[in-house]
């Protein structure tokens, strides 16, 4: 083993070691130091040539300087650029279709091989992300809501973050269930433990469930503020069908994620059914494709079920992608359900936790 992997590697065990026995947000901030220095050290550039595996990453949204209470899963565009350089001088970046290629024809993917891909169609892909990729050569793709591309609507779980930390209300009562359930929003903890729960107790409710819960929370506020609240986020705005078709164009990976950003294992199949296909032929419709790669809204098992994959593979649809936290073993992996690494807004961390899995 070289020398310079070995000293990588004994620090990375012993501040892993450290981080996991910390409370978690204090293991969080040894993670993001070490990544950090780690990524200015090129640590990654020594990872060894390992065959059968690969990493797929998972991006939301790009700005200049994220508010970190709303936007905590937006990167600041200095951090993107600080990993797409460390991505490119460390690692091999290739397109999906290359990695399922790969895995059907039983052969590895490049060592040290990552993946690129964008969820949730955010205008900044194509005003950001787009340009950043080109100008590295990368390539990647993008998984949008086409329902949400097809109105300009914005994602209910943005909206609560939004409503909650920057709306005017220090307190809110919501009727769940036939009982009263009360807020308190006066600091941001506690506006931060109520986005939590509001989006964690309605994000894997069947539709009929949560729209309702989603309606009233929007009634509490006029249409006024809530249309001043969301231009203040323009990370959370939905691109065009134009900025879609461009990047297609640009030989960008242009595929579904479902019609309305709803999480499918909750649904009745006729439902997912329809979710499906109306989504595929409007990809169809607005630009002429639709990518053989899906990327499920949520990605979580709660998101999930053998029916939905059942209904994804019948679609012909060459893979389907998760948010389960792992790297692809090419060797014994489920194409309807491929694991991807999200990339938090704390670069650092993502740096170390790819240090982590590549050894």
């Amino acid at each position: 083993m070289p020398i310079r992997r070995k000293l990588f590697e004994g620090l990375s065990w012993r501040l892993e070691a450290r981080a996991a026995a910390s409370p978690p947000q204090t293991g969080d901030r040894i993670r993001g130091c070490a990544g950090r220095m780690m990524g200015l050290a090129r640590a990654h550039d020594c990872l060894p040539d390992i065959e059968q595996q690969a990493a797929i990453l998972c991006f939301h949204g790009i700005t200049e300087r994220p508010d970190p209470e709303v936007e905590d899963n937006v990167l600041s565009l200095r951090n993107f650029r600080r990993l797409l350089d460390v991505l490119r001088r460390s690692f091999r970046v290739i397109g999906l279709a290359e990695l399922v290629a790969c895995i059907n024809e039983r052969r590895s993917p490049p060592p040290k091989s990552i993946v690129v891909t964008f969820d949730d169609g955010y205008a900044c892909c194509h005003e950001i992300a787009a340009g950043e990729m080109a100008l590295r050569r990368m390539p990647w793709s993008v998984f949008l809501p086409a329902n949400l591309i097809e109105t300009g609507g914005r994602q209910w779980l943005d909206d609560v973050r939004v409503l909650i930390h920057r709306g005017e209300r220090k307190r809110i009562s919501l009727h769940w269930d036939g009982r009263a359930v009360e807020f308190d929003l006066s600091t941001p903890e506690r506006r931060s433990a109520a986005v939590k729960q509001i989006i964690e107790t309605c994000r894997y409710l069947p539709e009929s469930q949560r729209r309702p819960r989603f309606e009233e929370l929007l009634s509490l506020f006029s249409e006024d503020e809530i249309a001043f609240v969301r231009d203040q986020y323009p990370s959370f705005a939905p691109m065009t069908w134009q900025q879609a078709r461009e990047l297609k164009l640009a030989g960008v990976d242009v595929g579904s994620h479902g019609l309305s950003h709803i999480a499918l294992a909750p649904q009745t199949p006729d439902f997912i059914r329809h979710e499906l296909a109306t989504a595929r032929d409007l990809l169809q419709q607005r630009i002429g494709h639709h990518s053989p790669h899906f990327s499920y809204p949520y990605g979580r098992p709660a998101a999930m079920s053998p029916e939905t994959e059942t209904v994804i593979r019948d679609m012909g649809y060459h893979c389907g992608l998760t948010l389960e936290q792992e790297i692809v073993r090419c060797q014994a992996c489920n194409l309807m359900a491929l694991p991807r690494l999200i990339v938090s807004a704390q670069v650092g961390r993502v740096l170390f936790g790819l240090w982590q899995r590549f050894l």
